[in-house]
């Protein structure tokens, strides 16, 4: 299974990962379908061929829509130089709030900009009380990876790399999971986002709506999906997902009859790692009619003996452990 690193505190999170050992997992769906075993994807959306979540791997060229300039993210490394201004260049990594402090004109939020429109910004800025005509470059050193994630009712529920200029659908994303299997919930789809002021939002959508729509003539009716985007796709699959900072993240089943408390399936997903933030939990639940639900989890406050903070999971429950923050 490969190894996923995080995403947030949220309305939501996920993903899963294929696996020989004793996670459970398989290399068919959560279902235990295997790929080709007449669980079909989507009318109109071919399947993808294989590619590895979270690997250096792009997703396939031939499933994603233009390029586009790269938005920067939390994470992401620049260089800062202003012509003839030696004293003005600043070398610095996103943090998680997304903006930084540069000379003169204090702080700088890039959330939403472009390298080229976080120029123009700075340049503005700098022009307005400081310098004449300032020449100023913003050069990107490394991106931090861009994911996107899909749990649920796919073939292969998973995390996957998005080279940071390219652009996918919800019905491409589906295609490289493998498609849809005979168990998913099509009409309760719902996207979780991360919005420009660092909120969580969601957006729910029928698959089945979304298929008509675009044979009508209508394909902006396939959303594009962003950076971080949690596709779930509810399923009667008896399966939970434990992601973030432990050391196995990815899915298991749970077996009938069985009691599996959150804190059991973090100890089933190797315990968190030491950067894992223990207090800040959660246990993200989507119902059939796609109601959510964010059941807050603290492993300390469960250690200390306070066993009835311990959340009994149910199918489709996502384990959600966030890394303590470094800003």
């Amino acid at each position: 299974m490969k190894r996923i690193a995080c995403l947030l505190a949220l309305t939501a999170i996920l993903s899963a990962c294929t696996n020989d050992g004793g996670n459970g997992n398989t290399a068919g769906g959560p279902d235990g379908n295997e790929p080709g075993s007449g669980v079909q994807a989507p009318p109109g959306v071919p399947r993808a061929p294989s590619v590895h979540p979270f690997g250096n791997a792009p997703l396939p060229a031939g499933r994603l829509i233009s390029p586009r300039a790269p938005v920067l993210m939390p994470g992401d490394r620049l260089e800062i130089t202003v012509y003839n201004e030696p004293d003005l260049k600043v070398a610095v990594r996103l943090p998680e709030s997304g903006s930084f402090s540069f000379p003169l004109i204090g702080q700088v939020e890039t959330i939403g900009y472009s390298p080229n429109n976080l120029e123009a910004a700075i340049r503005e800025r700098l022009a307005k009380d400081y310098l004449h005509n300032p020449q100023v470059t913003v050069t990107v050193v490394e991106f931090a990876p861009r994911k996107v994630f899909i749990l649920g009712g796919v073939q292969k529920p998973d995390g996957y790399v998005l080279p940071p200029s390219e652009r996918i659908t919800l019905l491409q994303l589906i295609s490289v999971a493998g498609g849809i299997t005979d168990k998913a919930y099509k009409e309760y789809v719902q996207v979780v986002r991360r919005s420009e002021k660092g909120a969580r939002e969601v957006v729910q959508l029928s698959l089945v709506a979304v298929e008509q729509a675009i044979a009508q003539g209508h394909p902006e009716a396939d959303i594009e999906l962003q950076p971080d985007d949690l596709v779930m796709i509810p399923s009667a699959a008896r399966v939970v997902y434990v992601l973030g900072a432990v050391k196995d993240p990815g899915w298991f089943e749970i077996p009938a009859d069985t009691r599996m408390t959150a804190s059991m399936a973090i100890s089933r997903a190797g315990s968190y790692t030491k950067f894992a933030s223990t207090g800040g939990i959660q246990v993200l639940r989507q119902t059939p009619e796609g109601v959510s639900k964010k059941l807050p989890v603290d492993l300390g406050d469960i250690v200390s003996g306070n066993l009835e903070a311990d959340v009994v999971l149910e199918p489709g429950d996502v384990v959600w452990v966030p890394e303590r923050k470094l800003f």
